[in-house]
């Protein structure tokens, strides 16, 4: 009897899984739309946006997505994609974009490539481009949780094309993606999640593997079980900083109403832990929480991106999860700043030297590169006459109002350094340091090679143009006066008015001359010799 009890028993507890399952199934109806593009026709091909899409396609396929997917798509590719995922993904629990491929920025707004696009003109923004506000419009409304994942901060020479043809007072155009704000204001218990492969402004990099390093981590970690998503995006920050030794640095805003899973959450224990003494610390039940605390360290260490947090953090878990990065950040804020013509490095403070001056504000504490800039940082760079020029070039290089490099740090030169800090996220002061100042000639030679090829381009028509013989005139026949007797002689005696070709001879006569003018005679008789008629 026990054992029909059992197999009973067995029975419903089988039943009640399966209903259990089912419900969740149909509370969870989760969409993804995932697109890599790397054949670009009119810009080099990239080479791991193909690849990395159908990695990313993979791991949602496994986390449960239904996944709408794309590669290499031109613009009505990009277009028809883009309205599957708005219709599926309308009354969906979780709705996430993947986008790997070229994007660009033009006056804080950004845009996705499509394969097939020639940008030369502005209106191409609108006619050939995909704008991250239309993904955002096809999120569904809460109580739905939208995420959006872009891997599209790579150096793009679509970029610069399109930078000449853009009216320099009005456009403006940037490296890499600008910032997105995600509002709060109206999320319930859903929301959105936006993460870019780089800081704003920076450039991410493909890596020399199938796929580049932060869609690699990303995959490692996005769906795992157990770790919320932006405890994942975290990891996958520290990931890519170590892997890059800092030069890309993954991030993301989120305004969310709940905790999000992408992969599975963590199970239950099998069996509970068995009770401690009363003079044992409970370490199995307090893991969890300790990871917990972990987590929250490191994301404001890296948030704060200061020795002083990054110190902290090593304090209190010198053999956690991030300790390499941490010790890798620090020696990096511990690093002389770049040094120009013969300026010498300033020094970062250590703890001897912040105690020593403890009424100064800790200098090195703070991120070099938004360090305030004065004249006086300006003045410690060095520039010459030369090094202002190239400096104005590669500010028209890149887009910004100037006249001319002409050596002259004026207004419209300041303005635009300016309208630089500002839109790298930089206290707009119009006066560079140091750092920002060896920032933005990384950030802009590339540009600076291409914009000097086209201006020694139009140099060279210019200069074969003058070159041209022009077609020799032929010159003018002088008029000289005549002589006094020759003009008094015509003064006494002036020519007859030359008889219009329209006025014909009178029929029956024919015109004769002699000394005192012009006279007719009958035709049939001839003129006089001696020029007088006889009649």
């Amino acid at each position: 009897m026990r054992f029909w009890a059992a197999i009973v028993g067995l029975f419903f507890l089988a039943a009640a899984g399966l209903l259990q399952a089912s419900a969740l199934a149909a509370g969870n109806n989760r969409v993804a739309l995932v697109i890599g593009n790397s054949k670009y026709v009119y810009a080099p091909a990239l080479p791991n946006p193909a690849g990395d899409a159908r990695l990313m396609a993979e791991v949602l396929r496994k986390a449960g997505f239904s996944v709408i997917e794309g590669v290499d798509l031109d613009y009505a590719g990009m277009r028809d994609r883009l309205n599957k995922f708005t219709e599926a993904s309308y009354d969906a629990d979780t709705a996430l974009i993947y986008y790997a491929g070229h994007g660009m920025q033009v006056n804080g707004k950004n845009y996705l490539i499509p394969v097939d696009a020639e940008l030369t003109a502005p209106a191409h923004l609108k006619t050939r481009t995909i704008q991250i506000d239309e993904l955002l419009a096809a999120l569904p409304p809460d109580p739905a949780v939208g995420i959006v994942i872009l891997d599209a901060c790579r150096d793009n020479p679509l970029a610069r094309t399109l930078a000449a043809s853009l009216p320099k007072s009005r456009s403006t155009t940037a490296p890499g993606l600008a910032p997105i704000d995600v509002s709060s204001a109206d999320v319930g218990s859903g929301g959105v999640l936006i993460a870019f492969a780089t800081d704003p402004g920076a450039v991410s990099y493909d890596g020399n593997g199938a796929n580049s390093p932060y869609t690699v981590s990303l995959a490692r970690h996005l769906a795992e079980p157990g770790v919320e998503i932006q405890s994942a995006l975290t990891r996958v920050r520290g990931e890519v900083t170590a892997e890059t030794d800092g030069r890309q640095r993954p991030w993301h805003n989120a305004s969310l109403g709940r905790e999000v899973f992408v992969g599975p959450q963590a199970p239950p224990p099998a069996a509970p832990a068995a009770q401690p003494s009363a003079t044992e610390t409970p370490a199995a039940s307090t893991d969890a929480r300790g990871w917990e605390i972990e987590q929250r360290v490191w994301d404001e260490a890296s948030k704060r991106n200061t020795l002083a947090h990054y110190e902290a953090y090593l304090q209190q878990f010198p053999k956690g999860a991030f300790a390499d990065l941490a010790r890798l950040n620090i020696d990096q804020l511990k690093k002389s700043p770049v040094v120009v013509g013969n300026t010498p490095p300033v020094v970062a403070d250590t703890d001897a030297s912040r105690s020593a001056t403890a009424a100064e504000p800790p200098a090195a504490a703070a991120n070099p590169e938004t360090d305030v800039g004065t004249e006086l940082t300006e003045s410690a760079i060095g520039l010459d006459r030369q090094a202002k020029t190239d400096l104005q070039e590669r500010l028209l290089a890149t887009g910004y109002d100037l006249d001319e490099a002409d050596g002259d740090l004026g207004i419209k030169t300041r303005r635009a350094i300016g309208r630089w800090q500002e839109e790298n996220r930089l206290p707009p002061t119009t006066y560079l340091t140091p750092k920002q100042y060896a920032r933005l000639k990384l950030d802009t030679d590339d540009a600076l090679k291409s914009y000097r090829a086209q201006r020694a381009s139009e140099a060279e028509v210019a200069k074969q143009e003058s070159a041209t013989p022009q077609k020799a005139q032929k010159p003018q026949p002088v008029v000289r006066a005549k002589p006094r007797r020759e003009r008094q002689r015509e003064a006494a005696n002036p020519r007859p008015a030359p008889r219009s070709k329209a006025t014909g001879r009178k029929s029956g006569f024919r015109t004769c001359s002699g000394i005192d003018g012009t006279f007719e005679v009958p035709a049939s008789q001839r003129c006089p010799l001696s020029g007088y008629a006889h009649y």
